[in-house]
């Protein structure tokens, strides 16, 4: 057995990933006019990440160090850019 087996891949966590999706939450709390199907909502989250850097951390710990690579406002910038691809080139039938 390798050694590298005696590990768990699923302890590493991008921070990014619940960062975009608690505040893409927020955000859909205030637009009515994006639609909340699970393809279009896991394609705007999917675009989100792919456009900033993933931050990925071993355990528990402050968001700090993400926040200074990728601010909430910059979030926030790319969750609009990416409504409105969806809206404009939906997968959905």
């Amino acid at each position: 057995m390798s050694k590298i087996n005696q590990y768990d891949i699923e302890q590493l966590k991008n921070v990014n990933e619940k960062r975009v999706w608690d505040i893409l939450a927020d955000y859909l709390d205030q637009d009515d006019s994006v639609c909340t199907c699970s393809i279009c909502i896991l394609d705007i989250a999917a675009i989100v990440l792919n456009s900033i850097p993933p931050h990925y951390q071993t355990y528990e710990e402050s968001l700090d160090e993400a926040r200074k690579k990728v601010s909430d406002e910059l979030i926030i910038e790319k969750i609009k850019l990416a409504v409105e691809r969806v809206k404009r080139y939906p997968h959905h039938l």
